[in-house]
């Protein structure tokens, strides 16, 4: 006959230790473990394939080129090293600091140093893959604010770049001391503020880089428009991969902080890692494949894109600095000033389509004036 007060999924069960005490855990308790290390192990076991194939996407789609550039360096740095971290910390969850005992019991006496140098190793690469993704977040704001004044400029990167610098100074802040507390076998409950102070500056930077990046874009095709540019061009799918690539890790930064899912802190990182490229090479891809255009054959032009120059492209082709600058991430508006880079039209020649046709034809693409701002998408 059951017991009406007996509940066998909350029971407790007897346990003991090396010197014959023993001690009660709940069965609950078990089964939260169970449930965080699966879901840890998927959640690092999908980050690890997601970082693997936009490494080679990257490595694939990218010129030649644009491979010597540093952007392009560090944001195939950034995933290589958050495919490693994934990888370590997908042994963690299997290694013997896991085991149900050893975190019940605080039995450590069977750790190796293996494990130990795995979870050590695991949180040197996150403070590493940090690093990265703020450097490749300020690259960017560069490019994007390569066309504005100077003073302008220098004011965004510096508040940006001392933000970046904030959240990096508590992220390594909190792994030495992780790391501290693991090698003498205790836990983290000590620095549970320092933590927390480290995950909401991380999230504030990113907040603050996807607001600038957004902004910036936005402003340029508004001027885009004042200009009468209205071709569906590179700029704005920048702009449009520019929200989706800055704004959807800046949610997930907002999600760490839910208790009930604490597997989300394991992803931004991760996100913020594989949607940084996207946006360079959607305008890569769109600029390359002249899809501004229309015609039977622009879905083959997307796809050979790679290997398949169209006559538009070859217009172009008798000055090469210049096409370069043209596929740059960030398009020159209009200039104010003579401290600001240039852009200057460059007319086609038209035929006119019958005699009395004397309208005037404004070019729709603008050269850089900035050496840099081409190389750095």
């Amino acid at each position: 006959m059951p017991l009406p007060d007996f509940d066998p999924w909350a029971q407790s069960i007897t346990l003991y230790k090396q010197d014959g005490t023993n001690f009660t855990i709940g069965v609950d308790t078990l089964d939260f473990y169970r449930l965080h290390g699966n879901r840890l192990a998927i959640n690092y076991g999908t980050q690890v394939g997601a970082s693997f194939m936009l490494l080679l996407v990257l490595l694939v789609i990218s010129r030649a080129e644009k491979r010597k550039s540093f952007i392009f360096l560090i944001n195939a740095l950034c995933l290589t090293a958050n495919t490693i971290r994934c990888t370590v910390f997908c042994t963690f969850v299997t290694s013997s600091l896991w085991n149900p005992y050893s975190q019940s019991s605080g039995d450590w006496s069977r750790i190796s140093t293996s494990d130990l140098a795995t979870r050590v190793a695991a949180d040197v690469l996150t403070l590493l893959v940090a690093t990265l993704v703020m450097i490749s977040l300020c690259l960017q704001v560069w490019v994007v604010c390569v066309t504005t004044m100077p003073r302008q400029r220098y004011a965004i990167m510096a508040v940006t770049s001392s933000m970046a610098c904030i959240a990096l100074g508590y992220k390594a802040a909190a792994v030495i001391y992780d790391i501290k507390q693991l090698l003498v076998f205790q836990t983290m409950d000590p620095y549970k503020d320092l933590l927390s102070v480290s995950y909401i500056v991380q999230a504030i930077s990113i907040w603050l880089f996807s607001c600038v990046f957004t902004y910036k874009l936005g402003y340029a095709i508004n001027q885009r428009r004042r200009l009468k540019m209205r071709g569906f061009g590179p700029m704005h799918i920048v702009f449009i991969m520019g929200c989706q690539t800055m704004l959807i890790p800046a949610i997930f930064t907002s999600f760490q902080f839910r208790s009930d899912v604490p597997e989300f802190g394991t992803q931004v990182l991760t996100i913020v890692c594989i949607f940084l490229p996207f946006s360079a090479i959607w305008a890569g891809v769109v600029n390359d494949s002249s899809t501004a255009g229309s015609g039977p054959d622009s879905h083959q032009r997307l796809i050979h894109g790679e290997f398949y120059r169209s006559a538009l492209s070859t217009t172009t082709s008798g000055d090469t600095s210049a096409h370069d600058k043209s596929r740059g991430m960030s398009v020159s508006t209009y200039t104010k000033g003579k401290e600001i880079e240039s852009a200057a039209p460059t007319p086609s020649p038209r035929k006119k389509s019958h005699v009395n046709d004397d309208g005037i034809q404004v070019g729709h693409e603008f050269g850089i004036s900035h050496h840099d701002a081409a190389n750095h998408v």
